[in-house]
C-alpha cells in the first residue's frame, strides 16, 4: 500500500509526524516537525539558533507568469528581497514545503 493513500494513513501521518516510506523502491521515510517545536528542539541539543526560514515558501507559489511580471516591471530585485524578508515570518513558516534551520553548535 502507498503510503498516504487513505484517510486513516492520512490521519496517522497528520498525529505522529512519522511520515512510512517503507515499501520496497522508496527513497526514505522522514518525521514532521510541528514548526513551534524545531528551534526548541535544536537548542535542546546544543544549538544556538540564528534562524529558522521557509527555503521554499512563498516564491515556489508563484507561477513564471507572475514571476516575468514583476521582471517585466524592472522589480525583480525588490522581489527577491520581498521573498527572502517573508521567508523569515512565522506566519508563513507552515506554506513551506522545506525548512532551513540556520544555527551554531553551542
Amino acid at each position: 500500500m502507498t503510503p498516504n493513500d487513505n484517510m486513516d494513513s492520512i490521519q496517522e501521518f497528520y498525529d505522529s509526524g512519522i511520515f512510512n516510506h517503507k515499501d520496497d523502491g522508496r527513497f526514505t521515510g522522514a518525521y514532521y516537525f510541528n514548526i513551534e517545536d524545531i528551534k526548541s528542539f535544536m537548542e535542546e541539543n546544543g544549538f544556538q539558533t540564528i534562524d529558522l526560514i521557509g527555503s521554499s515558501s512563498l516564491g515556489a507559489l508563484l507561477t513564471n507568469e507572475q514571476k516575468q511580471y514583476w521582471t517585466d516591471r524592472g522589480e525583480h530585485e525588490e522581489l527577491l528581497e520581498f521573498l527572502i524578508n517573508a521567508a523569515k515570518d512565522p506566519s508563513i513558516l507552515g506554506i513551506s514545503s522545506h525548512l532551513l534551520y540556520i544555527g551554531r553548535r553551542k
